[in-house]
């Protein structure tokens, strides 16, 4: 017997995890989220700043990410390395230690052994608390310097890094926040003084413009004896408002010739103002970007490089932030190929589904593979996307760190109509950037 849709939906969301918790805020304005999790002896501390590119200004580009770094050069109590204090009790910095800038936040985290919490939580909060009483210029020109190294090998010394670059800067042109993307220029990393970055903490590196999730095998009484005995006496910072930059539309068809000098292969990017996230049709975006380029059952897989075998590689995107949004499609040519020969072949994928929508397999397909990719991410407790970084996400733009089964529902929720929907509004062939990335020692590769 086959069941009606409604009641499948409700079968699957039953057998969704439940992430118990609980949320209360300090006097001081941090927002606490607590969630057991007794699997391993290993508990997860993760600290989101609400600030990020998003809270730039003009001419300090890169400024929170160079600050992410500079929180990692130490405080008046844990000293000036705080990756020794966790070798010391047994985590080691990367996926269980790190630090990451995005468009719109910051956040620190570390997994340790159950016993540790209190080590975590005094690190986090020397670092909130008391990070001014050790900056000095000699650990500013360090972290310049790493940084402006970080944009050298992550984007100028990358195959098609500088086209994202490119990308950011214009599809967020300046004075938007996010042009230059998260990484920055070098020239305005090189030019952060020491007034720049006390400022810069003092306007946003305070209790009440953070979350700290604590996640997996602890005590809830012990917790939040720690946490307040960490992180109650640190004072209330300045009102922070979250900023409210409007995303340019494109007025035209903005086409560029990119010289890459990594790159071995062309490459045609195709670039769309997209929505912001947790946009209605956000989900909708998602969708159509697993259709279009994602897997090799994709549309632009399937007839590119399976069927005509003059792509190498093909990928679409919906990415959305919280001042605007890129919808992207890359196509890597196969070796002998031009991009010349890949743009009307894409373009004819693109509108097609824009013309004349996708099937409900194609649908059903993409659904099934983000909703496990969302499932699996919350089975671990930290680290990159796992359960402590999904509390703090629904909290920051929900305010509800329990927004999962209702994330959930809005993927299961996606129709081929919505997904045709999103297309004709997104996908405009009047409205886009094209970039036509060529390898530098191309004759073809003239700016």
């Amino acid at each position: 017997m086959t069941l009606p849709l409604a009641a499948t939906l409700a079968l699957l969301a039953a057998a969704d995890p439940q992430i118990p918790f609980e949320k209360y805020q300090l006097p001081n304005g941090l927002t606490v989220i607590l969630s057991e999790d007794h699997r391993l002896p290993q508990v997860a501390v993760d600290v989101w700043y609400h600030v990020g590119a998003a809270n730039q200004v003009s001419g300090k580009s890169g400024f929170a990410h160079l600050f992410e770094h500079m929180m990692f050069s130490g405080a008046k109590h844990i000293g000036p390395e705080p990756f020794k204090v966790l070798e010391g009790i047994g985590t080691s910095a990367g996926a269980m230690a790190n630090g990451t800038t995005s468009e719109d936040r910051t956040n620190y985290f570390e997994v340790v052994p159950s016993r540790e919490l209190g080590t975590a939580l005094w690190l986090e909060s020397d670092r909130m608390a008391f990070l001014l009483d050790t900056l000095d210029e000699k650990k500013l020109a360090v972290q310049r310097n790493v940084v402006s190294n970080e944009r050298r090998q992550s984007y100028e010394n990358r195959a098609y890094g500088t086209a994202e670059l490119r990308a950011c800067d214009l599809l967020f042109p300046r004075p938007h926040p996010y042009y230059d993307c998260v990484i920055g220029t070098i020239a305005e990393i090189q030019g952060a003084s020491m007034d720049d970055l006390k400022g810069f903490f003092r306007e946003f590196y305070s209790p009440n413009n953070a979350s700290i999730a604590i996640v997996g095998n602890f005590d809830p009484a012990e917790a939040k004896a720690l946490v307040e005995r960490y992180f109650g006496p640190i004072p209330r910072g300045p009102p922070v408002s979250r900023p409210d930059v409007p995303q340019p539309d494109l007025t035209g068809v903005l086409r560029e010739r990119i010289a890459d000098p990594v790159a071995k292969l062309p490459r045609l990017d195709l670039l769309w103002k997209g929505v912001k996230v947790f946009s209605p049709d956000e989900a909708a975006g998602d969708v159509l970007a697993y259709v279009l380029g994602q897997g090799k059952a994709s549309r632009l897989y399937q007839d590119l490089v399976y069927r005509r075998q003059i792509a190498s590689a093909v990928e679409a995107e919906n990415a959305g932030y919280g001042q605007g949004g890129i919808f992207s499609v890359n196509v890597v040519a196969k070796e002998g190929h031009t991009v010349a020969e890949l743009e009307p072949l894409t373009e004819k994928i693109v509108w097609d589904v824009r013309e004349h929508g996708v099937t409900a397999d194609e649908v059903a397909r993409a659904k099934r593979v983000i909703v496990s990719g969302m499932l699996r991410s919350v089975e671990r407790i930290g680290g990159f996307g796992g359960k402590a970084d999904q509390l703090n996400l629904y909290e920051m733009w929900q305010g509800d760190p329990g927004y999962l089964s209702k994330d959930l529902a809005r993927y299961r929720a996606v129709t081929p109509e919505a997904v045709q929907a999103f297309a004709r509004r997104i996908l405009l062939e009047d409205r886009r950037v094209v970039l036509d990335i060529e390898p530098a020692a191309s004759p073809t590769a003239e700016r």
